[in-house]
């Protein structure tokens, strides 16, 4: 099967694509993710429209299934019902095959979920216990300010969303990012992760096997 992938922002579309590319699964081939300028306060219609302009691309790629991937930033919806809504309102454009995952809260939630990345990248950031204690176990995307956290181990300068992102998200384990991102495990269900075939709720089971 053939997934396509939509993103909101140019800095998430480079990053992102450079961890997917490493995602292998028996059976799936992930396309290169493409740019839609979706607004993640806008209403569910207006997101759907705006992404479905690009859907014809991936069309011509032969994507026989599409995720749309958007930011829930402070919206106080709950994720899975906002998710539904969307999908909800591409069905009414005529599109069946939309599965829509919400980031909780953003990208960069995903980025912090892998601890280890950072320990290796040590000439640029220096990981503090308090870093460590706002992301594991699970507890990514509970942080409201991913940003913010990340500035605080950044060495110097500050953390740099197109540049920095793109560094972590090669180094990224997706398997390590699922461990503390619910969110992301959903991202890994629909895309067919074995680990997640029957739920996404909680993190890949201790002692077993990360294959």
């Amino acid at each position: 099967m053939k997934i396509g992938i939509l993103v909101e922002g140019s800095a998430e579309l480079e990053a992102l694509k450079l961890l997917t590319e490493r995602i292998k699964i028996e059976g799936i081939q992930l396309l290169s993710p493409i740019q839609a300028s979706m607004q993640p306060k806008s209403a569910p219609g207006q997101i759907a429209r705006v992404a479905a302009a690009k859907l014809g691309i991936l069309k011509t790629k032969k994507a026989e299934r599409v995720i749309v991937l958007i930011d829930r930033e402070d919206r106080p919806e709950c994720s899975g019902g906002w998710a539904v809504e969307i999908e909800a309102a591409f069905k009414r454009l005529g599109h069946q095959h939309i599965k829509v995952v919400i980031k909780n809260r953003k990208f960069e939630n995903w980025l912090i979920a892998d601890v280890g990345v950072f320990r290796k990248l040590k000439a640029r950031y220096k990981v503090t216990e308090k870093f460590e204690k706002s992301v594991v176990p699970d507890k990514a995307d509970t942080v409201a300010d991913a940003k913010a956290l990340l500035d605080q181990i950044v060495i110097k300068h500050g953390f740099h969303k197109r540049r920095d992102a793109a560094q972590v998200a090669a180094l990224q384990d997706h398997l390590e990012i699922g461990k503390n991102s619910r969110s992301f495990r959903r991202f890994l269900r629909l895309i067919g992760h074995p680990h997640y075939k029957d739920q996404s709720k909680k993190p890949f089971p201790k002692g077993k096997k990360n294959g």
